[in-house]
């Protein structure tokens, strides 16, 4: 009965240790779903806060229809006069190997024909000898 209630405390411990760390992470993450507008924090969060003056000028820029460079000047459209496209090469002809039909005669014949002089050898032995 010791033995029982002993497992029974032990399987609660390991879930303890376990299940529990996992369920604050799962509340954490659901909070933090909630309140998009707070800040980021941890290492990756220190890039983004290094420049939010130049936010508010590029969205400031954007809201009026003007896109500017980070000086502030209005940028002038890159115009295209002819997009050069790579022209499709012809086709080349390939040269196919020659695949060899005749596998067999080529590398196993030989030893196929010892082998089968040589069991005719040994039932011609074995006849005799009987």
């Amino acid at each position: 009965m010791e033995m029982l209630f002993l497992m029974f405390v032990c399987g609660l411990a390991v879930a303890t240790l376990v299940f529990w760390p996992l369920l604050h992470r799962a509340n954490r993450k659901a909070e933090a779903s909630q309140q998009p507008e707070a800040a980021p924090r941890g290492k990756h969060a220190l890039g983004a806060a290094a420049a939010p003056g130049e936010e508010t000028a590029t969205a400031e820029a954007s809201s009026e229809g003007e896109k500017t460079d980070r000086e502030g000047e209005p940028t002038q459209p890159v115009k295209i006069d002819e997009a050069i496209a790579p022209q499709p090469r012809a086709p080349e002809p390939m040269e196919m190997p020659e695949i060899p039909t005749d596998i067999f005669e080529a590398r196993y014949q030989a030893k196929f024909n010892r082998s089968k002089r040589r069991l005719e050898r040994l039932r011609s032995e074995i006849s005799k000898a009987g």
